[in-house]
């Protein structure tokens, strides 16, 4: 018997006893080993450690890949959560300034969890959404208060949510005495792959399959 004509009549059967009887995340995990698929994931941390100082266009790490969207984004080595970061000025008395960058992953599926915002003197508006398919998985906003030079952490609530990019906007409202930088370090991320699991022989199924369908037989039948 081939593997397509094992799993036609194999897998009817599963559904119908399985189910019942084999908690929810079992059964997901037999059915990716069956398909010949499994998911792995590798977190990963952008602190933006390689970037070359100036002009923020793109830049890679850990596989993925930052662009600048939007407003005159740039790496700066004299500051940081640790440094380097990046960040982008308003200047004194302008209106406010809207600068966005966009998360990719090699077209592979992520999740986001958290990104630290900075601002010299002023509170920080920011706008977070995930993508799907160009779909929004998830989008929130809010301010963070005037952080008088610090980071201030901002986590993501829908933080298991997959997605395969990601914006980061910040308005940066300048203010009436000075130029006033604003920018961003440490974007947390998880990258979700689907690999491929060594198929296993034949046998093996029968082997297996074998003492289970005799115990479901004198269980149900």
């Amino acid at each position: 018997m081939n593997k397509i004509d094992f799993c036609k009549s194999y897998l009817p059967l599963t559904f119908k006893f399985l189910v019942p009887i084999v908690p929810a995340a079992h059964l997901v995990t037999f059915l990716g080993l069956l398909l010949g698929v499994n998911n792995t994931a590798s977190a990963a941390i952008i602190t933006f450690e390689q970037a070359s100082v100036g002009t923020l266009s793109t830049y890679n790490e850990s596989g993925f890949t930052t662009s600048a969207v939007s407003g005159p984004w740039v790496t700066s080595d004299s500051y940081g959560n640790p440094a380097p970061f990046i960040e982008f000025t308003n200047e004194a008395g302008q209106n406010p300034l809207t600068a966005t960058i966009k998360i990719t992953n090699d077209d592979s599926r992520f999740t986001f969890s958290s990104v630290d915002l900075y601002s010299s003197v002023t509170p920080i508006p920011y706008v977070i959404t995930g993508f799907l398919n160009s779909t929004a998985a998830f989008s929130f906003e809010g301010t963070v208060p005037n952080t008088f030079g610090n980071f201030r952490t901002v986590v993501n609530s829908n933080s298991n949510s997959l997605i395969d990019s990601l914006t980061i906007s910040l308005t940066n409202p300048a203010a009436a005495c000075c130029s006033n930088p604003m920018g961003l370090d440490n974007i947390t991320v998880t990258s979700i792959s689907a690999s491929p699991v060594p198929e296993p022989d034949s046998s093996l199924f029968l082997l297996l399959g074998i003492p289970v369908i005799s115990w479901l037989r004198r269980r149900y039948i």
